[in-house]
């Protein structure tokens, strides 16, 4: 059984826009409203577009106005998702109950419902949400509703397979409305039992099944229960690591025991809690491609062999790739970062996240979290920095966001004068904000129409006689460009004074700054605050080294930067683990053996769920969307690389998470 823990999945985020057209149908019998249907549109494409607060008020004004019309329950469920997915839970559920209290009759009943398990699932109410869920799934057999049972089951699977236990299962189950609900919560009392290594728990649950529903609509469930209550047979996790038992000590043999370690480790505590027949078959790669070419295959050949873990590394990744999909043997890298490597086949599956997904991890945060518009990038031209960098600024763009400039460096060069003065100028250009130098050639019958313009006469003397140049924007407001066009007062697009580093520019929101080590750390965050800049720094996750940081604190403070991992000592589940591990190894864990754990204990539970072939684990991996780990959540459903990350942020002299992200 998944540890009842962690943040709830987000796939209530997708269920919530996949459904989308389902509320834009009309109901025909109720009176069509003009009006209604505009307003009930424009809410429409606002909610697309994500500004939920507003849909959400125009989805209130369509449901309790123009009287009861062709769209008013539409709109009372639109609005609640608008309220959920804006992020105000306590008003969406208010909205729920209403419609559900004044319409329980309305085709949108079952959609109301499933709204409203979504809305529990996210304040991790879990036995609320599968009510709630039950509930949806209940009434959409006697309403038009075009929500489907299938996905409403999906949800409902992932809710209780990943937050209920058996004990809240029996409680639900006598809650049960009409013996589908029962035969189904039944079902996955047998499930959890199973899972648990309590065969005659679920033999019993199977009698009762047997007894009590003679014709099952869960027969398939049942069928591959009863198929797997039969003593499983041995299963093999392959392991490919570089353990160069051999060889000296390295960094390779360093990642490769401690990978080693977390995966051991792991499932000795799972054999303590059931009855599984599961070994390891381990292999080493000597860090040498065709040692790992022959040893991928050695384990590909032998069938009991369910899923291989590992490599570790890159080159070893991509190189036996080929194996796993020519031999169909599900294979997770649980540290390999290069990009690609799960992209051929479909039994190749990479834990964490690649390249790519790091940029547009980075990329997201700045534009849908902080909500950055103008943002330069400012990179190493080395590989693969530079990558990164074009990634990153190509994401920004598909998201909205403004690249005011672009520049490179050579590595290992410490002077940036140049780089800098390059983007303050094209910032300045870019940001396309009027301008207005108060020096000898502004005449007096420009100053009198600035005057009439609104502009305080003291403040008009003071410009003057300070010669200053000012935004135009501070003294006229947004439209200042058309009012200055207007009134044939000169002025320069950009700041002239942005030439010079010694004067403070707010021209750029961000900087972001893939460095190739944490060497560049100093280099790079104090000359950026030397040359007047106000812009936080985005970096890449080699800008993660405290150390570093701290060195440079007055520079780099507020810095922030992805990391595939977040091991917070404060996390009760982290420091339970930590201190197991402590009393099996004596010493506390590190990284790459919280990595190897990680890999081998979502294996574990999905043998335990029932994955008990290469083809079975396959499947099982690919739909995979937010595993909790230690380290991280794992996410395989997209394109077999995890596409979660967290973003980390350096302030008074700590490293905390600020946000964690899927960019799918």
């Amino acid at each position: 059984m998944i540890p009842r823990s962690g943040v709830p999945s987000k796939r209530f985020t997708l269920f919530v826009f996949f459904f989308l057209p389902i509320i834009s149908f009309c109901q025909p019998s109720l009176q069509y409203s003009t009006p209604a249907e505009e307003l009930f549109t424009n809410g429409l494409n606002l909610y697309k577009k994500g500004d939920f607060k507003s849909a959400a008020e125009i989805f209130g004004k369509v449901a309790r106005g123009f009287g009861l019309n062709h769209r008013t329950t539409a709109a009372f469920v639109m609005k609640a998702k608008a309220e959920l997915y804006g992020g105000d839970t306590a008003q969406a559920e208010k909205t729920l109950q209403t419609f559900l209290t004044s319409y329980s009759a309305s085709s949108y009943t079952p959609d109301a419902e499933y709204t409203l398990g979504l809305l529990y699932i996210k304040r991790r109410d879990y036995e609320k949400g599968v009510s709630s869920l039950l509930n949806s799934l209940r009434s959409i057999r006697s309403t038009s509703s075009g929500l489907k049972e299938s996905n409403i089951l999906l949800l409902l699977d992932e809710t209780i397979d990943k937050y209920i236990d058996a004990a809240a299962l029996q409680r639900l189950a006598g809650q049960a409305k009409n013996l589908t609900e029962e035969e189904y919560l039944r079902v996955k009392i047998g499930e959890k039992q199973l899972a648990l290594g309590d065969y005659l728990g679920t033999k019993a649950t199977l009698d009762l099944l047997s007894e009590k529903f003679t014709r099952p609509a869960f027969r398939e469930k049942i069928s591959a229960l009863e198929a797997r209550l039969v003593k499983p047979r041995p299963l093999k996790l392959g392991v490919l690591l570089p353990l160069m038992r051999k060889g000296a000590g390295s960094r390779e043999k360093e990642t490769g025991v401690s990978v080693l370690e977390g995966i051991e480790f792991a499932l000795e505590e799972h054999l303590k809690k059931t009855s599984a027949n599961i070994s390891l078959e381990i292999r080493d790669t000597g860090n040498d491609l065709p040692v790992a070419l022959a040893a991928a295959k050695e384990l590909a050949e032998d069938q009991s062999v369910v899923l291989v873990l590992g490599p570790a590394f890159s080159n070893e990744s991509l190189t036996v790739r080929a194996v796993a999909n020519d031999k169909s043997v599900p294979m997770i890298t649980p540290t390999a970062t290069a990009n690609g490597i799960a992209t051929k086949g479909q039994f190749m599956f990479q834990a964490n996240p690649d390249m790519d997904t790091r940029a547009k991890a980075m990329a997201q945060h700045a534009v849908k979290t902080l909500r950055l518009k103008r943002i330069a990038v400012l990179s190493p031209e080395v590989q693969p920095q530079k990558a990164l960098a074009d990634v990153f600024a190509k994401e920004v763009k598909r998201l909205g966001g403004n690249i005011v400039a672009f520049e490179l460096y050579e590595r290992g060069i410490s002077d940036l004068t140049r780089q800098l003065t390059v983007l303050r100028r094209k910032a300045g250009v870019l940001a396309n904000q009027p301008f207005i130098t108060f020096n000898y050639k502004i005449t007096m019958n420009e100053i009198g129409k600035l005057s009439r313009l609104g502009v305080p006469m003291n403040v008009l003397d003071t410009l003057l006689v300070g010669r200053s140049v000012v935004n135009a924007t501070d003294l006229l407001g947004e439209n200042a460009k058309a009012k200055l066009l207007a009134n044939a007062i000169p002025f320069s697009v950009g700041d002239p004074r942005l030439d010079s580093l010694q004067r403070i520019t707010t021209a750029i929101d961000a900087v972001y700054c893939p460095i190739a080590s944490s060497s560049e750390i100093g280099i790079v965050s104090s000359q950026i605050v030397y040359a007047g800049f106000t812009a936080r720094i985005l970096g890449s996750g080699e800008w993660n080294n405290l150390a570093e940081l701290k060195t440079n604190r007055r520079s780099s403070n507020g810095v922030q930067f992805e990391s595939d991992g977040w091991l917070d000592a404060r996390n009760p589940l982290y420091a339970d683990f930590a201190n197991r591990f402590f009393q099996r190894y004596g010493r506390m864990p590190g990284k790459n053996n919280v990595y190897g754990y990680d890999v081998a204990h979502l294996a574990l539970t999905l043998i335990g769920q029932g994955a008990m072939t290469r083809e079975e684990m396959k499947n099982a991996l690919s739909r995979v969307t937010s595993f909790e780990s230690l380290h991280s959540k794992i996410s395989f459903s997209s394109r077999r690389t995890n596409t979660w990350l967290n973003i980390l942020e350096y302030s008074n002299e700590t490293i905390q998470r600020v946000n964690e992200l899927n960019i799918e």
